[in-house]
């Protein structure tokens, strides 16, 4: 920033035209004579007015202006405040803005990986290049504007409902995918890897009730895409398996090939229906030729 102004200061000098004069920083005896005049009201007028009525103080401040403060003799200029405004300020005086001044806040964030910011609960898309720089936003009530180095690189309405507001131009091309924001979208993209992916990625959705799962989802399906489908199948089945619902835990399970390895026998074998009795089943006692072990019942018999 240039100087040491306050931004949503300067918007306000720059819509009523008018010059800031800082004082410069630790020169407390260069801002005596512009205090000097607080220091007059709170001593001759506001002392001992405390609790009274805004109303009557308020009323009673204007008839204290016209008859006492702007008539007096001022000490140092020896001329009356209001002889001064007359004969030198108001003729050079402009008239107000036919526009309205509009409050403007500005605030210092960072780009995050995704090529978004984030304010007040939504995402405004940014050049991608720009991905991990400090930025500036300049917010209204309708925009929402990102300058970098003093260069506005991004302007978005502020009107929107949806959590993201995103310029196709901002992304790059490998990356253009991430503007579809839907579940049923990603769903969809993982259906065409299998069957075993697209319950994987329903899972993964339904794993926070709270935290929006969407983008780890995103990274999730782009990543998988770039294996063989079976590869991607057997990876989604095993992480399922084992409750693996984040990126970086799939992505190890990759780069580590355990995807490779045989399936645990459960999750290789589904659980089928199976008789209470088998007809022709024998005990493993029987099989390995072992002493029954009689029941109880038959104990009890004897």
């Amino acid at each position: 920033m240039r100087g040491n102004i306050n931004r949503s200061y300067r918007e306000v000098a720059r819509h009523y035209g008018f010059k800031v004069d800082p004082t410069p920083p630790y020169a407390p005896q260069k801002k005596g004579k512009v205090e000097a005049g607080v220091k007059y009201v709170q001593s001759n007028f506001f002392k001992g007015r405390e609790g009274q009525d805004v109303d009557v103080v308020r009323a009673d401040l204007k008839k204290w202006l016209t008859e006492v403060a702007n008539v007096r003799w001022h000490g140092k200029t020896g001329r009356r405040p209001v002889d001064v405004f007359l004969e030198e300020e108001l003729p050079a005086l402009r008239p107000l803005p036919t526009r309205r001044f509009t409050s403007v806040a500005w605030k210092a964030t960072r780009v995050h990986q995704d090529s978004h910011v984030l304010f007040d609960r939504r995402f405004y898309s940014v050049p991608w290049r720009l991905v991990g720089s400090d930025v500036w936003l300049r917010v209204t009530d309708a925009s929402l504007e990102v300058y970098a180095d003093d260069v506005r690189v991004a302007t978005h309405s502020r009107r929107g409902t949806g959590l993201y507001s995103t310029h196709d131009e901002h992304l790059p091309q490998h990356r253009a995918d991430l503007r579809h924001r839907s579940r049923s979208y990603w769903e969809g993209r993982a259906a065409r890897l299998g069957d075993e992916v697209l319950t994987y990625v329903r899972a993964v959705f339904d794993s926070d009730a709270v935290l929006s799962q969407l983008r780890a989802v995103q990274a999730m399906v782009t990543h998988l895409e770039t294996f063989p489908p079976e590869r991607a199948r057997a990876a989604a089945r095993r992480a399922h398996f084992y409750g693996t619902y984040s990126y970086g835990g799939l992505k190890s399970l990759l780069r580590q090939g355990l995807d490779l390895q045989a399936p645990p026998l459960v999750l290789a074998s589904p659980p089928k229906d199976s008789l209470s009795q088998p007809r022709f089943a024998r005990s493993v006692a029987e099989l390995l030729h072992l002493p029954v072990v009689p029941s109880e019942s038959e104990i009890e018999s004897h």
